[in-house]
């Protein structure tokens, strides 16, 4: 049995919806659904699978390979091609054990780490990065927990002058979240950081948060619409004095955050709002807009615009003094500004045979 795959879903008999979610063991769950027109009007099916993080590509490739033909074969009853298939079961003796209890209990361990070098006549750069995370997610429960370590060194030889530029980054961050129904989640944040870009010797936030979600939690593969809110309680001690002249501060916060996903036959919509303020200091506030919008217009047109705007007044932490030239050139500390934006936006026109299942790797 041969399927041949076109150009554009509009063209399809069947089309196929996969939706891609990280699992509670660091993989990934893969969920196959089928829509059938034409001659196979109003039949569907939806098939699914989790593949390990431990796989490698091609393991991965093969599992959802089989996946997606298991989900076809459905369509192929009642038609001509049926006599074509053939079904066979695995041998007794190679019959899976039981699955055992497990002795990790849910929780994932995952350590990482990096090194990277590079040289030039008048550049070198030097940088390690090692991290650690620490999950622990069920039906009821999500824990979870990241640590981190970056040290970045680049130094810059001239004729006349050097330069070298230094950040160092230690970040611990930690989350309890419970589901209170189908609808309602809660949970405690914590987090901790030294930035010697953001001039942090040390931050630390803890906040307590709920969230609502407009559809059911099981819907999330298609859409959701979250809002939730957060109050957090603040600590900062700075490397330099800042320009309101603190060393250390101690600071209560808010946040709104307004979250949207659709995924749809047209195509995909995320985006996500955030308004934050310091109570103690309410003209202290921050609002960020992210969108990515991706769109099927007509048949082989497709439009995609991703943008990010940011109001900022909350920079609290800009160190005492003008920035040198050395600092701006080197990004070794954080600059002030009011706004920050980033704007993107593609069009795609494809055109021609509606088939393109061949595959040539020739040179």
């Amino acid at each position: 049995m041969v399927f041949d795959y076109v150009r554009d879903r509009t063209l399809s008999d069947i089309e196929v919806f996969v939706f891609e979610i990280i699992n509670a063991g660091g993989g990934r769950n893969y969920s196959f659904e089928y829509k059938g027109k034409n001659d196979f009007e109003n039949l569907e099916n939806e098939i699914s699978i989790d593949i390990s993080s431990n796989l490698t590509f091609i393991e991965a490739r093969d599992q959802l390979l089989k996946t997606y033909k298991m989900g076809m074969i459905y369509f192929l009853q009642n038609t001509p091609f049926q006599d074509q298939v053939e079904v066979n079961f695995g041998d007794e003796k190679n019959k899976p054990e039981q699955l055992s209890s497990d002795q990790w209990k849910n929780w994932v361990f995952e350590v990482s780490g990096s090194l990277n070098f590079e040289n030039q006549t008048s550049i070198r750069e030097e940088e390690y990065n090692v991290g650690m995370e620490v999950d622990r997610v069920t039906e009821v429960w999500r824990i979870r927990s990241d640590f981190g370590m970056l040290r970045s060194v680049k130094f810059f030889s001239g004729d006349e002058e050097s330069y070298n530029s230094e950040r160092k980054r230690t970040f611990f961050s930690g989350s309890v979240v419970k589901s209170l129904s189908d609808h309602f989640s809660t949970g405690i944040f914590g987090y901790y950081l030294h930035d010697t870009f953001r001039n942090y010797e040390s931050y630390f936030n803890f906040s307590p948060a709920l969230e609502y979600n407009f559809f059911p939690y099981s819907e999330v593969l298609t859409k959701e619409v979250t809002l939730a809110y957060k109050i957090g309680f603040n600590s900062f001690e700075y490397i330099q004095e800042t320009i309101y002249g603190f060393l250390k501060q101690e600071m209560f916060n808010q946040s709104l955050t307004l979250n949207l996903r659709y995924r749809e036959k047209w195509g995909s919509i995320y985006s996500y709002m955030v308004a934050s303020q310091f109570l103690d200091q309410p003209d202290q506030n921050r609002l960020t807009l992210n969108n990515n919008i991706n769109l099927r217009i007509v048949r082989g047109l497709s439009l995609w615009i991703s943008g990010n705007f940011q109001l900022i007044r909350d920079q609290i932490n800009l160190p005492k003094g003008e920035a040198s030239i050395e600092d701006l050139l080197l990004r070794q500390r954080q600059i002030s500004t009011n706004f920050q934006n980033r704007v993107s936006l593609g069009l795609s026109y494809t055109f021609g045979s509606i088939f393109n299942n061949i595959v040539n790797t020739r040179l």
